[in-house]
């Protein structure tokens, strides 16, 4: 049996997400000028120990990803996980509550506490099932130990936490640079166990509220 860590990071700030709108995959906007000190803020606090830990990196191809894992791992390969993309929100893409509110589609969403479907948007479930599915690609060889670091989406965040611990989807909602631990048992049969807890890249040992599956 193998063990594996796999820190899972919410990508930097973009000018969308400060204006606090619907951002998916079809938006390929970069960081922010303030998205990126803050990206270099908590790259400079970064343990060299744990850098020097870090076996592989993996990001989703979107820009705002990608500029954030070369900026927290420079000189690091950087690999692509194609299906580590937020989800598409279709109607709701590019809007803000401010847009939105008073519209009876966003309403019926809001009443439905986001149960409903999007119109136009993917569904939920395929977004889980991509963003374990890729989960598991980065895990490569389930009988290694190692340490990995994937750079991604709040929706890849919040569908692969809810699929391997049973807990709700928004449960594990993460706001920009935000990053859940995961030490995960394999084996030829795959994930046995699951541990996760938040974690702080600048300070890695600085939270205690671990949960185990």
């Amino acid at each position: 049996m193998a063990h594996k860590k796999v820190y899972l990071i919410r990508h930097g700030m973009t000018l969308g997400n400060s204006e606090k709108r619907y951002i998916g995959r079809e938006n390929n906007e970069p960081l922010c000028p303030e998205g990126i000190m803050a990206v270099r803020k908590l790259g400079s606090r970064i343990p060299d120990d744990l850098l020097a830990d870090i076996d592989r990196v993996f990001s989703s191809p979107l820009q705002r990803a990608l500029q954030t894992a070369e900026i927290l791992f420079p000189g690091r390969k950087i690999i692509l996980l194609d299906d580590m993309t937020e989800t598409d929100f279709g109607y709701f893409e590019g809007k803000n509550h401010a847009e939105l509110d008073g519209d009876e589609i966003y309403q019926k969403w809001i009443d439905s506490n986001g149960a409903d479907p999007i119109p136009g948007a993917e569904k939920r479930e395929d977004l889980t099932e991509r963003s374990v599915r890729a989960l598991m690609t980065a895990l490569g060889d389930l009988n290694s130990d190692e340490n990995i670091v994937i750079v991604c989406h709040g929706g890849n965040i919040m569908a692969s936490l809810s699929e391997l611990t049973g807990g709700g989807y928004y449960d594990f909602m993460t706001g920009n640079l935000g990053c859940w631990l995961l030490e995960l048992e394999t084996d030829d049969n795959g994930i046995v166990k699951t541990s996760y807890r938040r974690a702080d890249l600048g300070d890695p040992d600085g939270s205690d509220n671990r949960r185990s599956i």
